[in-house]
């Protein structure tokens, strides 16, 4: 899914040492001064110190912290960074050059030298201003994002999306987002489509002005219709606020923005341009008046640093951040106690109401805001509530909203619906009887043969990605009637799983050799399910293994005990499988859909690696032979040098065996983005007519933790065709194939 940097935070927690060092510092106002001198002035003007950054970390200085640096009569108060894009253009820096290991002071984008008259040989003092007093920032700005949809798992999580979900607000009556009108960080239109998913009736737009407006109004590509219609109609209040929180500006701004919402009917919808900073502390102000602990308000708050940067609950980083952010602003500026005070067991509640009077809301005002934030949901028709009660292996949440139930409140197949869950997750998603949507995209499933209607994600982990579990509960409720009737109708497929409808063996069993790129005729595979025999092809698959002498199989579906199950079966028929099972010529991956997650990538090179250490023909499934095994050869196509358009072509094959699809038809166009999404994870870009693939595959298999000589030896096999007297059976494991295909026995398999 998402490409975000990671960096350590285990320098902010060196301790203190309160010792004087073989280095020269000297005690005084409780905190130590490190003294250096100038040994270089650097052709921009930075100074490098004779000390190293390691004396300013032994003396309890960290990063992020604000230093007092004295330099001939300038006393000045600069942050200990380690990049110079950890400040603005043109301030200050003490910087830990960490790959030349200098200690350098400087001005970004600036000349320290000249602008405080400082030369080789000057004594610099380094002392501590204020402990973390930039760790906010600093930490801040070692994260990364992009602003590329297709690096984030849903539009919501992309737009920062979500529902306050709060004591005392209920789901589904105040939202908060990214800017819907303001495609400074490509999200409107995602916001845009949110809003008016969920029936969005009032904005409080916490970061424009009406100029800023008008000028998105008239900005070429504007798409933001809903939030324009919202905007005509006078429901949209801008503020222009600043990000000053303790300014009586801000707080006379948001003094009017509120008693705009006190006179507006919900659903409300709170944004600023990212929806994490002045959306933050304001949702956080209504979440701790209506009753919200401290731990629910950071919680909401951190979701966006989830969203946009994949900061993980639980870590330092997620702390230090929370911290230094939320809890500081909740401290100061909400509750005017000082900074560092344990407000954790405080009344928020009576902090928020102390607040909100203090910006000039009067104790009417504030008792009319409290009767709109505890309204219940404000809800399209027709809608639903309901609980998850399974999540299936894949991650699908299975409800307790029967199909039958639901298709008689009015839901059609095609429909677009919205599902807001307990905890403040929204996606909006079809509704459809089975996965008609490109991979990664939700859905809400009405599968053939089940009862209960499921939320999913194709291809990807919906308990996952939404945080839900057994038990969360949801309301699902029509957002757009017969938006995806169109392509419902061009991806519905159905297929016969009767042999007399395919004109061959090798059609009905999704059966084929791939010889793209370098690949060697006859010795990659790839087929339906040999032992599976749901789709009633097992019997087929394994005697097609057998003529072409397949010796090593990568099972992409199922486990060692589903292989059990299968030799259990009445109808199993496959000894030939069964015998290179027994053999230990198998590797059962159990995989999941999710093509995009780590987990599928390390699944995926397990099935590498095993080829690499065994001898072909090697054969490739899953339960179809479609899309696991889809996601599998176009990985190994790129990697061995095919061409964007055979590794299309060989991915659709699979929809033409099974079920009729034309090529050149609008339907054969549709299915085949999912192939070109996969090889936009595959190739790590979207540009896939730039790409280099079998760079992008070789790259995607060594970030995974492949070696290059796995990868190499790899190739080799791929790349080194199978000799007549190799490919006939022979030796032990052919005589155990044999030995088991004449006496049909089930006892070969050995887990």
């Amino acid at each position: 899914m998402q490409k975000i940097s990671r960096f350590t935070l285990s320098l902010l927690a060196v301790a203190f040492i309160a010792f004087v060092l073989p280095l020269a510092a000297i005690a005084g106002d409780n905190a130590l001064t490190i003294t250096g001198t100038v040994v270089e002035v650097q052709k921009y003007g930075n100074l490098t110190v004779d000390i190293k950054p390691k004396a300013l970390y032994d003396a309890g200085f960290a990063l992020g912290d604000v230093l007092n640096v004295t330099i001939g009569g300038n006393v000045l108060k600069i942050p200990f960074c380690t990049s110079y894009s950890d400040v603005d253009t043109g301030s200050l820096v003490v910087r830990d050059d960490q790959k030349n290991n200098l200690l350098v002071v400087a001005i970004n984008m600036g000349n320290f030298s000249t602008k405080y008259n400082a030369k080789v040989g000057d004594t610099l003092t380094f002392g501590l201003a204020e402990k973390a007093g930039y760790l906010s920032e600093y930490l801040i700005r070692q994260l990364k994002r992009t602003n590329v949809r297709s690096d984030y798992a849903t539009d919501s999580i992309f737009a920062n999306f979500r529902s306050i979900a709060t004591t005392g607000i209920k789901p589904g009556l105040v939202y908060r987002s990214s800017n819907p009108i303001n495609n400074e960080i490509g999200r409107a239109a995602y916001a845009d489509a949110l809003a008016q998913a969920v029936g969005i009736k009032t904005v409080l737009n916490l970061s424009d002005s009406e100029a800023d407006i008008q000028k998105y109004l008239a900005a070429p590509g504007f798409k933001s219709n809903y939030y324009k219609s919202l905007y005509e109609a006078g429901k949209v209040k801008a503020l222009n606020m600043g990000v000053d929180l303790t300014a009586p500006e801000f707080g006379a701004k948001l003094a009017e923005g509120l008693r705009f919402l006190i006179q507006n009917d919900g659903p409300y919808l709170l944004h600023c341009t990212e929806g994490k900073d002045r959306a933050g502390f304001v949702s956080a102000v209504l979440e701790s008046l209506m009753g919200a602990r401290l731990q629910e308000v950071v919680a909401d708050y951190m979701m966006s640093y989830e969203n946009y940067y994949g900061v993980k609950k639980g870590t330092d980083q997620y702390t230090a951040i929370a911290n230094s952010n939320i809890v500081t602003s909740l401290t100061t500026a909400m509750s005017g106690l000082p900074k560092g005070t344990d407000i954790s067991g405080m009344p928020l509640a009576k902090f928020a109401q102390w607040y909100l009077q203090s910006i000039g809301l009067s104790s009417d005002e504030i008792a009319a805001l409290k009767v709109k934030l505890s309204a219940s949901a404000v809800l399209k028709a027709p809608n639903v509530t309901g609980t998850v009660t399974q999540i299936e292996k894949y991650g699908h949440a299975v409800t307790d909203i029967t199909i039958a139930d639901f298709n008689a409140l009015g839901f059609k197949f095609g429909d677009m619906v919205t599902v807001v869950f307990d905890n403040g997750f929204v996606l909006e998603a079809p509704y459809l009887d089975g996965y008609y949507v490109n991979n990664g995209d939700p859905l809400v499933r009405a599968y053939p043969g089940q009862t209960n209607i499921a939320v999913c994600i194709n291809y990807g982990k919906l308990n996952v990605v939404a945080q839900v579990d057994v038990g969360s509960k949801f309301t699902i409720m029509l957002s757009r009637p017969g938006a995806y009737l169109t392509q419902y109708e061009i991806r519905r497929l159905v297929r016969s799983n009767k042999r007399e409808d395919y004109t061959s063996d090798e059609v009905f069993a999704n059966f084929r050799n791939i010889a793209l790129g370098g690949i060697a005729k006859g010795v990659l595979y790839r087929s339906s399910s040999p032992i599976d025999n749901q789709l009633g092809r097992a019997a087929f698959a394994d005697r097609l293994i057998k003529e072409a002498g397949v010796r090593t199989i990568v099972n992409l579906s199922d486990s060692a005990d589903n292989m059990k199950n299968y030799l259990a079966a009445k109808d199993f028929a496959s000894p030939y499988y069964a015998a290179l099972a027994g053999s230990n010529q198998v590797i059962f991956l159990n995989m999941n859909l999710a093509f995009a997650s780590d987990e599928f990538r390390a699944n995926v090179i397990k099935g590498l690696v095993f080829m690499a250490e065994h001898n072909g023909p090697y054969l490739v499934h899953c339960t179809e032979g479609k899309d696991r095994t889809g996601f599998f050869a176009a990985l190994v196509e790129a990697l061995m040098g095919a061409s964007k358009d055979e590794i299309v072509a060989d991915y659709m094959q699979s929809y033409i065996d099974y079920y009729g699809v034309k090529k050149g038809t609008d339907q054969y166009t549709l299915i085949s983005q999912d192939v070109l999404g996969m090889l936009k994870v595959i190739a790590g870009t979207n540009d896939l007519d730039k790409a280099d693939l079998a760079a992008g595959a070789k790259s995607y298999l060594l970030q995974g933790g492949m070696k290059a000589e796995q990868i190499e030896a790899l190739k080799a096999k791929l790349s080194t065709p199978i000799a007549a007297s190799d490919a006939s059976p022979a030796g032990t494991l052919i005589s155990a194939i044999f030995n088991a295909m004449r006496h049909q026995s089930r006892e070969v398999f050995v887990s």
